[in-house]
This record gives C-alpha cells, sequence and structure tokens, in this order.
C-alpha cells in the first residue's frame, strides 16, 4: 500500500512565494503522527509532503492520500483532493477544518476523519485494506492520552524549519475564549503522561525545544510536575501560555528553571470591554506591563498578541493600543485581524446576524477582513491595524525595546525587529497577488 500525507499551503506560506522565509517555520506534527500510526501488518510506504517547504508533484503514485486541513489552507487541501481523485488515488481529509466542517469536506474525499485520530486512522487504514472503508470516521470513545504516540520524525528535514524539535506536551485549553476552535475539536484539557513526554524529548538532538500547546500551564499541578523533569534535561524550550501564569510563583519558577526562553501570549486587546466580550477572562485587571516584567525578571522573553476587530473596538482602539505596547516592555508584538473561524460561537452569531462578508476560507488567516466590524467600516480595520504593525515595529519603538533590555535579550529583539520588516514587506506582496 502506497500512502501519501500532504500538509497543504495557504498563500501567505506559500513554498518559494510566501511570507515566511524556511527559518521562520516550525515542523508540523500531524503527519509523523499519522505516519507512527500506520499500522505494521499493512506492509505500507509512507510519503510526507509539507508544502510549506516544498512543492508538491501530483504525479507522486498514491494508493491513498491523507490530507490535513485548517480553515486557512482547505481551499488548497480541496484542490490537490480533487486532482488525486481525478486520478484514482482514494483521498482521506482531516484537521480542524474537516473537523468542524464535515459535510463541506466530504464533497471532496472518500472519506473525512472528524476530531483526533489516534484511534479511527488506524481503522480507516484496514477498513481500506479491505474494501470497506467508511466515509466517516468519529471517535466516540473517552480519549485516553496515553495512546498519542512519538511521531515519526524521520521525515522532518531540519534544514527546512526554524524549529524542527516540536512537541505536545498536552491539547486543548482551560480557557473557553469565543473566538478559538479548541473546544469545538475537544472539550476537555488532555494531559500527556509526562514519561511519555520526556522520553520523546530525550533522543531529540536539539539544545532548544518547541512546544505546539495552546497553553501550557492548562493544568498547574501537571505541569509542575512536568516542568521539574524537563529541568534534568537541560534543554531550552518555547511555547505558548497564559497570562494567569504569573499567579503562580512556583509554576513560573519551575518554568523558568527548567528552560524556559520564551512564551507567546495572548493578550488580545487593552480594553477590559473586549476581553469580557470575548471571555477571555484571565486577562482582566491585570497590569500587561507587570506580566511582562515579571517574565522578564524570570529570564523569559515575550511574544505579546494584540488582535483588533473586536465589537467594542472603534477607530480610536489603534492609536491607543500603538502607543500602550510600544511604551510597555514586550519583546515582539504580533498584530492580526480578528477572525470569526467557522464551527466557533461568534462565527454562528455574525452569521445569523449577516455580517459574514466572505467564506473565501483562504482568507481566514488573521490578516484579512472577513466580517463587517461593529465600530467602523472593513477598510478602516484594515487600515488601523496595519497602521499598528508599523508603529510598534518602528525605529522608535525598537529603540524603546532595547531600553533597560539585558544584553542577552538584545540580539533577538533586533532580530525580531528585521523579521518585522521582511514579513511586512512580503505579506502585502502575497495579499496583493492572491486577490488578483
Amino acid at each position: 500500500m502506497k500512502i501519501l500525507l500532504i500538509h497543504p499551503q495557504n498563500y501567505l506560506q506559500r513554498f518559494e512565494t510566501g511570507i515566511y522565509g524556511r527559518h521562520l517555520r516550525y515542523a508540523p506534527l500531524t503527519m509523523p503522527t499519522l505516519k507512527s500510526l500506520v499500522p505494521g501488518g499493512l506492509d505500507a510506504e509512507v510519503r510526507i509532503v509539507d508544502e510549506m517547504v516544498e512543492k508538491l508533484d501530483f504525479s507522486i503514485d498514491a494508493d491513498l492520500v491523507g490530507i490535513t486541513a485548517i480553515t486557512g489552507t482547505a481551499p488548497r487541501a480541496y484542490e490537490i483532493a480533487d486532482r488525486f481523485r481525478s486520478r484514482g488515488s482514494v483521498v482521506v481529509l482531516g484537521g480542524v477544518h474537516p473537523t468542524l466542517l464535515p459535510n463541506e469536506a466530504i464533497k471532496h474525499a472518500d472519506a473525512v476523519v472528524v476530531g483526533y485520530a489516534e484511534r479511527t486512522w488506524p481503522r480507516l487504514l484496514r477498513d481500506f485494506k479491505s474494501g470497506e472503508m467508511k466515509r466517516f470516521y468519529r471517535d466516540t470513545e473517552s480519549f485516553d492520552p496515553g495512546i498519542i504516540p512519538a511521531p515519526d520524525r524521520s521525515t522532518i528535514h531540519r534544514k527546512d524549519y526554524l524549529g524542527w524539535c516540536t512537541v505536545e506536551m498536552g491539547r486543548g485549553c482551560t480557557n473557553d475564549c469565543e473566538f478559538c476552535i479548541s473546544h469545538r475539536f475537544h472539550r476537555n484539557y488532555i494531559r500527556r503522561p509526562i514519561g511519555d513526554v520526556i522520553n520523546e524529548i530525550k533522543p531529540l538532538k536539539s539544545k532548544i525545544i518547541f512546544f505546539l500547546d495552546p497553553n501550557l500551564n492548562g493544568d498547574r499541578e501537571h505541569a509542575k510536575e512536568f516542568f521539574r523533569e524537563m529541568e534534568k534535561l537541560n534543554k531550552w524550550w518555547v511555547g505558548c501560555a497564559s497570562l494567569d501564569i504569573v499567579e503562580d510563583p512556583e509554576l513560573l519558577r519551575l518554568m523558568s528553571r527548567s528552560g524556559c526562553k520564551g512564551l507567546l501570549m495572548g493578550f488580545e486587546s487593552v480594553r477590559s470591554e473586549a476581553l469580557l466580550a470575548a471571555n477571555k477572562r484571565n486577562n482582566i485587571g491585570k497590569h500587561y506591563r507587570d506580566v511582562v516584567d515579571e517574565l522578564h525578571r524570570h529570564g523569559i522573553m515575550v511574544q505579546a498578541c494584540f488582535v483588533f476587530g473586536f465589537d467594542s473596538d472603534d477607530l480610536s482602539v489603534f492609536d491607543e493600543t500603538a502607543e500602550y505596547i510600544i511604551d510597555g516592555h514586550f519583546d515582539l508584538p504580533q498584530i492580526s485581524i480578528y477572525t470569526p473561524f467557522p464551527g466557533t460561537p461568534v462565527f454562528d452569531r455574525m452569521k445569523s446576524e449577516g455580517r459574514i462578508l466572505t467564506e473565501e476560507w483562504s482568507l481566514y488567516n488573521g490578516q484579512n477582513v472577513v466580517f463587517q466590524p461593529a465600530g467602523m467600516t472593513p477598510e478602516e480595520l484594515r487600515v488601523g491595524t496595519d497602521s499598528v504593525r508599523r508603529k510598534v515595529h518602528s525605529k522608535r519603538a525598537l529603540s524603546k525595546r532595547l531600553f533597560l533590555r539585558p544584553i542577552m535579550m538584545k540580539p533577538f529583539i533586533i532580530l525580531s525587529y528585521l523579521g518585522f520588516r521582511y514579513y511586512q514587506h512580503r505579506i502585502d506582496v502575497a495579499s496583493r497577488e492572491h486577490m488578483r
């Protein structure tokens, strides 16, 4: 059996012409995990193609083609699926978008895997082998984190990614933000057995590990135990966490001692009414600068995510937030446009209100206005967000960011500034080309 597994591209991440160079990418784990789940008795030959770092050859001979898709890559995934089906291959779609919209995905596939695939993917392959493959595969059993395997990293080419040592400590999030798809994928926070994760990390020949978890502190006691074990490995790591991490000094200390060098955190908005409406309650009442300063005291850099387009936002929010970021101590601001992804409560609400402007899924990537904002026009939201990006990455902002920073942090801050200049140029070019 010949199996081809494909990670499709979005126009912003396209190989050679997207906004990210190879050195800015992280290795995705979906397809290496699926490869490790292929039953040994099937005598399968598995090939993986990540379109973000290599071209897809449509002449590849494959009995079964598996394609994963997030919303922004769904149109490309469907295009790939249709082409391989026309050549006689059986196509299976899975991932976030097909899980959220399985009835849409099945129009382009022979089967759709809904949700996590640890049990359903091996079952599907055996059914395919016996000629009894079904159209939909859903895991209806209680999920056991112990069945999550270590990915087969043999197909991950280190030179193609800034972060090739990507790892999951867990899945999901204990928060319930209105705009997040996490709870539509799995309601509960999933804690992998600590020994499994540590044993997966030990043989990785890299000083730095990139955790892909949406929230590493989803279960504080579990996280504390994990970071005590992580400290023994003498590695560095980066990942994502929520702001309430500073409420637990012991957890923060353990993270620092275990090698944490940077965290991506969703600050989202400087206005409490926006946070409340989005159910981002952990952020309300916190002084962002105090949060960042506390992390800096532990040697942890902060990539701060801010979003524009909340219903409470008006035109004054752009200058207000830009000045707040410039005067704050954020190491790398990340600025995005609010995106109501299909399958989330906010999408359903906006759809019922007639505010969804397009269902061209390739535009659902945090860089385009796909809905009617409440307090401004779509063009004002686009222009205002772009103005914040430019201001918070200006030379004036850079000089403030460098002031009083430890010497060891300054090179990373400068590199992030230079990376933004490249990013901003490429996003403008890529967006213009895509809209033609």
